[in-house]
């Protein structure tokens, strides 16, 4: 099983960040590029048990990839845990974590747990690819949300990704 930790401050309260989090259609602004969601169906905001189901436009595949997740723990504002029913990957379990700093900033944490199917080629695929787009991936999505989250604190527009 793989896994995947990063951590990076956003000079917003927790209360918004938990609540950024807790609406869906925001992966879609702080998405990656190269792995634009095309689609956000479910009821926001979020509580425990609801689904949601993405669309995944992982590149350079055509086909987008259909999502389909469970958020399996909510505890108001410091913890969001969903789970993916199905999809790319055999488990994909991702924590999200909102610790209020004494300064009012939040430190938001991602973990990740995951294993891919098809045995030893999953395994292969982990090495030469997966692990390789997790870095990116969740730096462009924390930079994201820090930008949008920020902007907002301040009360001006986000930049564009």
């Amino acid at each position: 099983m793989g896994t995947f930790h990063a951590e990076t401050i956003i000079d917003a309260p927790v209360a918004d960040v938990f609540a950024f989090h807790r609406d869906t259609r925001n992966a879609k602004v702080i998405g990656h590029p190269a792995q634009p969601i095309l689609g956000v169906e479910g009821e926001f905001p979020l509580d425990e048990g609801d689904e949601v189901v993405l669309k995944v436009l992982v590149l350079p595949l055509p086909v987008p990839q259909r999502w389909r997740v469970r958020v399996t723990k909510l505890v108001e504002p410091t913890l969001l845990v969903d789970e993916t029913l199905d999809g790319p990957f055999r488990t994909f379990v991702h924590q999200h974590r909102f610790e209020e700093l004494p300064d009012g900033r939040t430190k938001l944490t991602d973990h990740v747990e995951y294993a891919l199917p098809f045995g030893r080629l999953g395994r292969l695929a982990d090495a030469l690819v997966v692990r390789r787009l997790m870095g990116p991936t969740f730096r462009h999505r924390q930079r994201r949300t820090r930008e949008v989250l920020e902007a907002a604190a301040a009360g001006r527009p986000a930049a564009a990704a």
